[in-house]
């Protein structure tokens, strides 16, 4: 069997990430319109329930929002220029649907905020991210099972 060197190894993985990776601001701005889209559908999902869920929820949205500060704040300072925010469109659809992809995209977010937890200006900022990302996510779940025993 043949080994595979380490130049070849190089080769494969710079294939499998793609040989152009996204500037960081351009992934910080992907990060600040997910971020932003995450609180405003927590914010109108809060508005559609009552009660403990409604609470949940309403934390989230401004979980979600003090996110979006913060990567802002970064995308000033890397940049010198103050990212936009997207124009965010209602929400549709059954509340349990709406919560299955905010799930995904909450996932997402750990993944992002994790890839950068090493960044050596913001690793710590990105490392608590994350953190509240993965603790939306099994809020998330938990709003979810407590839906469908209704």
């Amino acid at each position: 069997m043949d080994q595979i060197n380490q130049v070849q190894a190089q080769r494969v993985w710079q294939r499998v990430r793609g040989s152009e990776q996204a500037s960081p601001e351009v992934t910080l701005s992907a990060l600040i319109a997910a971020e932003w889209e995450d609180a405003t559908t927590y914010l109108q999902l809060s508005r559609k329930l009552s009660g403990r869920e409604s609470a949940i929820l309403y934390k989230m949205f401004q979980q979600e929002q003090a996110h979006c500060s913060c990567l802002r704040g970064i995308y000033t300072i890397a940049t010198g220029n103050k990212p936009t925010l997207p124009k965010v469109t209602p929400v549709h659809g059954p509340i349990e649907q709406v919560l299955r992809n905010s799930y995904g995209r909450e996932m997402r977010a750990v993944n992002a905020y994790d890839a950068r937890s090493q960044d050596p200006e913001y690793g710590h900022v990105f490392v608590k991210l994350r953190d509240q990302e993965q603790e939306h996510c099994r809020l998330i779940l938990e709003l979810i099972g407590s839906l469908s025993k209704k």
